[in-house]
């Protein structure tokens, strides 16, 4: 039942209604009951490891209270990370032994039967180990109540792909009474809206072009390579962020605030700055349940960089289980090692050019650094192997400028057409947040403006949206981890 799906269009406002006009004790209990029945959409063989989670860690979180003891927190913790190593990454460890046995001159290739990945167990895995982090820690208190502790890892907007719940953000939602709120409605759905116009008129058109150039980059040209690696750059931000808008905006419809998971993040002037803004909810939980318990940055700076070299070599392998996903997390990771070790020179050079450290040149260079360089990084992340990867990387520097005819990319001249104008808005809106709440600034305007806006949204998403033969709008990228 994805967010584009007609299904969750029917499904949602029952749902809302339902809630609002329940009595308080019972609203808890609808939306735990709604949200099972929306993962059980997602295929019933799942339901059992999310019921699993919620049970063994409402439990371990209760005795964590009781008495603080380190071993029960890290034997749950190792059942958790076990879990998910056996579902996510157990034919990739074993394919990794193998491979290094018979470079041993050892033959050893084990047949390992496929095993189901629950949906959404990367999410809702993370929000029970923070929770019970959290709990051990003394910074939250248990929660008693097995429903709203359930419904804190099952609450349906953030279910599947995020942002990852944060205890002590969204459990004490669950113990307040939200009346409805026109307001709340208003940007939940306006919200919503932008999100569905990301994904349909944007992402999912601009699949097409990368699909096409990353299955066979030798078949294209140079500045053809290039085109699809930056599309492919702007297709991931636009799919997630779109999901997290609907994420976002479904919860606020509800009166549920959910973590800011983006924040522009191409807008951003360094490689740390980037990883501030994008994926919040996955870098907050990194930061605090690994780069800090490790050191963070009070050991040393080559302490300091090994931690980030680990947090991102983890970061890496959690978006998915390949070689490729590892050197995208580590190029990041040496992104920021290297930024910090040329920070000094880098600003010397601009004081010698006369360039502000502010200044609107400084500032557009440091973003275009930052999109080139993510955009290099994604490369591996899109490809799905590291040989895909660098096949990719050759196409960008090695033989004829253009090649196919623009149709051959995927798209003819009018999809090419709507997919820059769609680009220009999304850039103008993202610019236009860098100073104001757009959002805000929608909804205080005038009726006739809002009306625009909310008809113009709409008109461009039903004429302009990605729809044919084929085509899944249930599908997003972070779906699969």
């Amino acid at each position: 039942m994805g967010f584009l799906s007609l299904s969750y269009i029917l499904f949602f406002p029952v749902t809302a209604l339902v809630y609002f006009l329940l009595p308080g004790r019972g609203r808890n209990g609808w939306l735990l009951a709604a949200s099972w029945f929306f993962y059980l959409c997602a295929g019933p063989e799942s339901f059992p490891f999310l019921l699993g989670a919620a049970g063994v860690t409402y439990a371990v979180g209760l005795a964590l209270e009781q008495r603080r003891k380190k071993g029960l927190l890290a034997l749950a913790l190792a059942l958790l990370i076990g879990v998910l190593f056996l579902f996510k990454y157990l034919n990739f460890g074993v394919s990794l032994l193998a491979r290094g046995l018979g470079a041993a001159g050892l033959d050893w290739s084990p047949a390992v039967p496929p095993l189901l990945l629950p949906a959404g167990i990367s999410f809702y895995l993370f929000a029970a180990m923070g929770y019970l982090i959290d709990v051990y820690r003394g910074k939250v208190r248990a929660q008693r109540s097995f429903v709203k502790y359930a419904l804190f890892l099952s609450f349906f907007p953030a279910l599947l792909s995020g942002p990852i719940g944060r205890a002590d953000r969204l459990l004490p939602q669950f113990e307040e009474t939200h009346p409805f709120q026109y307001d709340a409605l208003r940007e939940g759905l306006l919200r919503f809206l932008w999100g569905a116009f990301k994904k349909l008129v944007l992402a999912d058109r601009l699949a097409a072009v990368v699909n096409t150039v990353f299955a066979a980059p030798e078949e294209f040209g140079t500045i053809q390579v290039i085109a699809a690696a930056c599309a492919f750059s702007i297709q991931i931000y636009c799919d997630f962020s779109a999901y997290s808008d609907m994420a976002v905006g479904s919860a606020k419809a509800m009166g549920f605030t959910l973590t800011e998971n983006f924040r522009t993040p191409y807008f951003s002037r360094s490689i740390a700055e980037f990883w501030r803004r994008w994926h919040i909810s996955l870098s907050t939980w990194f930061r605090d349940y690994l780069y800090i318990p490790l050191g963070g940055n009070r050991k040393g700076k080559m302490r300091k960089d090994l931690n980030l070299l680990i947090v991102f070599a983890v970061s890496g392998l959690w978006h998915g289980a390949a070689v490729s996903f590892l050197v995208w997390g580590l190029l990041n990771g040496i992104y920021q090692v290297i930024g910090g070790l040329t920070a000094p020179l880098r600003a010397r050079v601009r004081a010698g050019l006369g360039l502000r450290e502010n200044g609107a040149m400084t500032s557009l260079w440091q973003m275009g650094c930052v999109f080139v360089l993510a955009t290099l990084a994604w490369v591996f992340f899109k490809a799905g192997s590291v040989s895909a990867g660098l096949a990719v990387l050759r196409g960008m520097v090695s033989g004829p400028m253009w090649v196919s005819p623009l149709s051959g990319m995927g798209m003819d001249r009018w999809e090419f057409l709507a997919a820059g104008v769609g680009f220009l808005l999304l850039l103008a809106v993202d610019a236009w947040s860098q100073t104001a709440d757009v959002t805000g600034r929608v909804l205080t305007a005038t009726r006739w403006i809002r009306w625009c806006v909310y008809l113009g949204l709409l008109l461009l998403v039903v004429v302009f949206g990605s729809y044919g033969t084929g085509y899944n709008a249930q599908s997003f990228i972070y779906g699969q981890f």
